[in-house]
């Protein structure tokens, strides 16, 4: 009898078990449907920015469709372009949110034209375009190019240390020089000037 009862309580328990994964699995699963969206001056031109500022983007970003907006992953172009961590993740139907980027100006000068890639459900392609413009300008007090500029900007010495190491091997060599503008291997020319 005993035997009885806990076959019976196994076959109880495992059968519990079936019908809560059955469940779990079932209920995760909803089809969402691709939604239309409008981003307010999805494609923009901005000022002149002076080398070095930074430039705050906001987005309006409206639900048109009766579906939910998932945003699934927002990628610039650039890395200088900074995404908002607080930026949502999902627009109800009807309602707008706000995308906030950053774009740091301090690796470019001239015309800088980026595009900022939004996925998630969107109808048709699944995939918004966000387009921005600026000229990156000197400051007028400063006639550096952007070479100077960068260098002045080097945060660390072992970085400063670097730098000066990649940038003053801009050539490869395979001899030697005895200083003279003779060349030491017995193969090659020699560029000898007479006085």
């Amino acid at each position: 009898m005993e035997i009885k009862n806990h076959i019976s309580a196994t076959f109880a328990l495992g059968f519990a078990v079936l019908i809560v994964v059955l469940s779990s699995l079932t209920s995760c699963h909803k089809n969402i449907k691709p939604t239309a969206i409008q981003i307010e001056d999805s494609i923009r031109h901005y000022p002149a920015t002076i080398l070095g500022q930074k430039l705050v983007m906001l987005y309006e970003v409206r639900n048109l469709g009766p579906e939910m907006l998932v945003l699934t992953d927002v990628q610039p172009a650039v890395p200088t372009i900074e995404v908002d961590q607080w930026n949502v993740e999902m627009i109800p139907p009807g309602e707008t949110a706000l995308l906030k980027f950053t774009f740091h100006s301090d690796k470019n000068i001239g015309l800088a034209r980026h595009i900022i890639r939004v996925y998630g459900n969107i109808y048709p392609d699944g995939v918004a375009n966000i387009i921005f413009d600026t000229n990156i300008v000197r400051p007028s007090n400063d006639l550096s190019d952007y070479e100077e500029y960068y260098e002045k900007k080097l945060q660390t010495e072992a970085e400063r240390l670097l730098g000066q190491r990649i940038l003053s091997r801009e050539y490869r060599t395979d001899t030697t020089s005895d200083g003279k503008d003779r060349i030491q291997k017995n193969s090659r020319y020699y560029d000898i000037t007479f006085e």
